[in-house]
């Protein structure tokens, strides 16, 4: 039996940090089956019943700590409805619950879903798979006087009563519901794109991400229309574990970004690049998620080429390929394939540089092979023929022998396909990308390696990627002079952009200048984006920082995100 729509009716209530009410699930029989199975995780059923409120029996059955509880429904030969009244716990992984001190405007709480990849299940019982897409409608009652947002078709207007409704009436995966409440102000970048955010956050926003309309417009030459009508984005607090979240028409997006010169918006553009990629064609299983990840990690560059022009697509590209090296350094080569073979860990494990930039570098060859007219109709016509569905690895396989191969087979063999899907590493053919942009870097780094001082560099000019670039290929170890030497020239301990920030951290602690600890304990306090704070906790417990690593997360802990408290319990464990 599967899942085809949802009726969400839930009553907010910060004073318990609980989300309380019921859900009306359709499902077709697709079998003779009687008995309905979902998904579910620390949630608290009060009760399954048919429309007529006649109670139905259902029982529960542990499975593991990843997947939490099965709920098995017993259905009878005719029902097509169910209504499921529960409440969430403290405990949901998938929710996060701020008091007024951790939110910007200090004076209201805050609150904010993360459901991907397997969390929806911890605030919804229902079948949380990717390949289960499903339609919505959602009843939100806020007492508050907050705003309710949702993965939906969102309404400015503020209802006196505290009731949101919501309508999605595309079918969406369950990792992309998306619920958010707070103090949340609302401005518009265009007639079809605004942002929601605290207010005192709005204006530095609108202007941070004012090339919005210009990313859907170039999106949509390459892909044709926009298929969900509206692209608004919510630019959450700090602790959002994430860069950005796809959640189809209202983007999470990380207040990271904000760096006052647009140089990490390429984040805004992956998550809209994610409409056709990811939310329209997605991924069966988080096997599959390349697919997802892999395409739209090429189509965000091709955005950025179009927008901020070849050279700094070139300096994204370049950078991409040096976070799959660093990885591939310390991945087993088995992990090493584009298909993340996950089926019996945590689906977190997924995402890594294999299914974002070893894929992205595929799509770049095929790209480099058909030549760019040819691949984008290849594009084109893949992201039409699957749209609105969940394929798996050999589904694209499938396509792509009957199209790619069949079409282009002077340019790619059905042999170099496999070799890139199913592979390990990078193909012994492969070429790595290069940008005559860094040609100064890589000369300054040679300056400095041989001894000329820091401030002597010349680094006018550089943009925020050069910098980057620069930071990632300094030598592993380095000298306390030299160190003192760069700091004291491009105060690097002291940068306000989250990424060149966390890239040096990581350069000092593992060379032992301690000078930097006070300010990576108030970035890691300060910052909950999991791309940033796992590898610092595990930099500082690798350099022998345990008890200043163990003191900053006893402080920390409570603002991260509860999934992301998870996966760091498990590093301090370990």
């Amino acid at each position: 039996m599967k899942v085809h729509h949802m009726a969400l009716s839930l009553d907010v209530d910060f004073d318990k940090q609980q989300l309380k009410g019921s859900v009306n699930l359709l499902f077709n029989r697709l079998t003779t089956s009687t008995q309905l199975i979902l998904d579910s995780r620390d949630l608290n059923i009060a009760s399954i019943t048919d429309t007529d409120g006649h109670q139905l029996e259902f029982s529960q059955q542990h499975v593991n700590e990843l997947q939490g509880e099965k709920i098995t429904i017993e259905v009878g030969s005719e029902l097509t409805e169910i209504v499921v009244n529960y409440h969430t716990s403290k405990d949901a992984q998938g929710l996060q619950w701020l008091t007024p001190a951790q939110t910007l405007g200090k004076q209201s709480p805050y609150l904010f879903s993360q459901s991907q990849p397997v969390n929806a299940r911890s605030w919804i019982p229902l079948q949380d798979t990717p390949k289960a897409r499903m339609t919505f409608s959602a009843s939100i009652q806020v007492n508050n006087g907050l705003r309710a947002v949702m993965s939906a078709a969102n309404s400015v207007e503020m209802p006196q009563s505290g009731l949101f409704q919501f309508e999605m009436e595309k079918p969406i995966p369950t990792h992309l519901l998306a619920l958010a409440v707070g103090d949340l102000a609302y401005g518009e970048v265009s007639e079809r794109c605004a942002i929601y955010t605290e207010p005192a956050m709005l204006e530095k926003a609108l202007k941070e991400f004012e090339d919005t309309e210009s990313m859907i417009v170039a999106a949509e030459s390459l892909l044709g229309p926009y298929p969900w009508g509206r692209y608004d984005m919510i630019v959450l607090p700090p602790s959002f574990p994430f860069g950005g979240m796809e959640n189809p028409r209202l983007a999470f997006i990380t207040p990271t970004l904000i760096a006052g010169d647009k140089s990490l918006v390429s984040t805004v553009a992956h998550e809209l690049a994610h409409s056709w990629t990811g939310n329209l064609v997605s991924n069966a299983t988080w096997r599959d998620l390349w697919l997802n990840e892999g395409f739209t990690t090429y189509f965000t560059n091709r955005l950025v080429e179009k927008i901020y022009g070849k050279e700094q697509a070139d300096l994204e590209w370049v950078i991409e390929y040096g976070r799959l090296q660093e990885e591939m350094l310390s991945m087993p080569l088995a992990s090493q394939t584009l298909p993340a073979n996950v089926q019996r860990q945590d689906a977190n494990d997924s995402f890594n540089r294999f299914t974002y930039d070893k894929a992205s570098m595929f799509v770049h060859e095929l790209e480099s092979r058909l030549g760019r007219e040819a691949f984008d109709k290849f594009l084109f016509d893949y992201v039409e023929h699957f749209k609105f569905e969940a394929i798996t690895t050999e589904d694209f396989v499938k396509y792509a022998k009957q199209t790619l191969l069949t079409q282009h087979s002077s340019v790619i063999s059905e042999s170099e396909l496999m070799i890139w899907v199913y592979g390990e590493g990078l193909p012994e053919w492969f070429i790595a990308p290069t940008s005559t942009s860094l040609d100064k870097v890589t000369f300054a780094l040679q300056q400095f390696s041989e001894g000329v001082n820091a401030a002597k560099l010349n680094v006018t000019g550089w943009r925020v990627h050069h910098w980057q670039y620069f930071i990632t290929q300094l030598p592993f170890t380095l000298s306390q002079v030299q160190l003192k030497d760069l700091d004291m020239a491009f105060d690097f301990t002291n940068s306000q952009n989250a990424e060149l920030a966390c890239d040096w951290f990581r350069v000092a602690i593992r060379n032992q200048y301690e000078i930097v600890l006070p300010k990576v304990a108030e970035f890691l306090t300060h910052i909950g984006r999991a791309k940033f704070v796992k590898p610092l906790y595990s930099e500082l417990l690798i350099a022998g920082y345990q008890t200043q690593a163990t003191t900053i997360f006893e402080q920390a802990r409570a603002g991260y995100h509860p999934s992301l408290q998870v996966q760091l319990d498990l590093i301090f464990k370990d």
